[in-house]
């Protein structure tokens, strides 16, 4: 029984009862009535107060943050995600869809998920919305800045012995694979205007700043040789980034090889999260589990079950898979720029499938169809993206406020120490 034990409401029916008789006894007829009402109510929610404490939080246990969010019976344990997926330029979709989702809604759509999770352009907008900026922010953010974060490098220039022969392979290096041997070199863009643009919009705040919405953005940590999640200070291993500026966490996780430099944080460099969670939806659900996990250790009361996750994701767009590879084989020169995409489709399209026969009709993705694969720096795109967001927005808002929008998510507890933090073992290795 949560909040109130078994003594405790001997207790409070007690004390009303004697209330009650004195009250009675001094002819003070109203409120006796008024002790019995509030008596009656007791006894019908028996010793679970979350009936007359909606949004009550309170935190136990010193420093540790534990936090238990009472919401009426009907919804106490309901716990929702939105899911940004990457896809460089194309989350220009994204930032129309939502946007157009918020001026139908009529208040901040980040009110309605306890956890927001994105990768690459998808962990600008799951930023900017856990920080407290509107969907309309983050749709200005990619109207004003869009156009300008792919500056090409300039020409590379070929030294020593590689001068005269450079031009040559060049030539074939671009009608086998269609790109520049430029990038065989270098990353083929400037960062930064990205960069400017991050700091412009989030300034010298830290993911220890964002205290209400959870987020989630994942990377790749070249350094330690494995993925990584920057994230908010819901659970006590986000302590250990508590200082990281949001704009860098941003660089990083937007730090796609090949399109722009890795981002050096601290000692360690890191990658873009489309390495590993294109799409973070499975992160996201493993992230509520893993809350689930920690709740149930220390407040099992208190701890959502799996069948209350609701996860709405949003894509960035997808083409007709479809390739055929010359001749009886293809080599390097062939793949080099293909297997990027390959791999990215494939763990995006993968991915729903689990996660479909995981959380069945609380599981719902928004994306549209595109013609040709539009490529992440395809900015001449733009104003089709944010029509085609619009568009969708349109034929799926009753839908999704059914679904998701009757729902108000409590601020979290942000935890101040790393005490207590669940390990996950090295695969194998121990």
């Amino acid at each position: 029984m949560p909040f109130i034990d078994y003594y405790s409401t001997v207790l409070y029916f007690n004390s009303f009862v004697l209330i009650w008789f004195i009250t009675l006894a001094s002819g003070l007829i109203l409120l006796s009535g008024l002790c019995i009402i509030f008596l009656n109510c007791i006894l019908y929610c028996g010793s679970d107060l979350s009936f007359f404490a909606s949004r009550y939080q309170y935190q136990a246990g010193g420093d540790l943050g534990l936090e238990i969010n009472y919401l009426s019976r009907n919804n106490m344990a309901r716990f929702q995600i939105l899911s940004l997926g990457g896809g460089g330029i194309r989350g220009a979709f994204i930032t129309s869809y939502l946007n157009e989702l918020e001026k139908r809604l009529g208040r901040p759509i980040s009110e309605s998920f306890d956890l927001i999770a994105g990768t690459s352009t998808g962990g600008i907008i799951a930023a900017g919305l856990a920080a407290g900026k509107s969907a309309a922010e983050m749709h200005d953010f990619y109207v004003r800045y869009g156009a300008d974060i792919f500056p090409a490098q300039p020409p590379y220039k070929a030294r020593g012995v590689m001068r005269s022969l450079y031009p040559m392979a060049n030539w074939v290096f671009k009608k086998k694979t269609g790109r520049s041997l430029d990038a065989a070199f270098r990353s083929r863009f400037n960062q930064e205007v990205l960069k400017s643009s991050f700091e412009d919009a989030f300034g010298e705040r830290k993911l220890r700043d964002i205290n209400c919405t959870r987020l989630v953005i994942p990377v790749v940590n070249l350094t330690k040789g494995q993925p990584h999640a920057f994230r908010s200070l819901h659970l006590p291993k986000g302590v250990h980034d508590a200082d990281i500026k949001i704009a860098d966490a941003l660089i990083a996780t937007t730090a796609a090889p090949t399109y722009f430099p890795h981002k050096q944080i601290g000692g360690s460099a890191f990658v873009d999260g489309g390495m590993w969670a294109p799409d973070p939806s499975m992160l996201a659900v493993a992230e509520a589990i893993r809350i689930q996990q920690f709740n149930k250790r220390h407040l099992p009361e208190g701890a959502n079950e799996m069948d209350e996750i609701h996860l709405l994701s949003i894509g960035t767009g997808q083409a007709q898979f479809s390739m055929e590879p010359p001749g009886d084989d293809a080599g390097m020169l062939y793949w080099a720029s293909r297997a990027p995409e390959v791999m990215g489709m494939s763990q995006t399209l993968g991915a729903h499938l689990p996660l479909k026969f995981f959380l069945q009709d609380r599981y719902t993705h928004v994306n549209f169809r595109m013609t040709e694969k539009w490529p992440l720096d395809g900015v001449e795109h733009m104003p089709e993206l944010f029509l085609t967001g619009e568009r969708r927005a349109e034929e799926t808002f009753d839908r999704i406020k059914e679904q998701f929008f009757g729902h108000l998510r409590p601020c979290f507890v942000p935890f101040t120490s790393t005490e207590d933090e669940i390990h996950v073992h090295e695969f194998g290795l121990d």
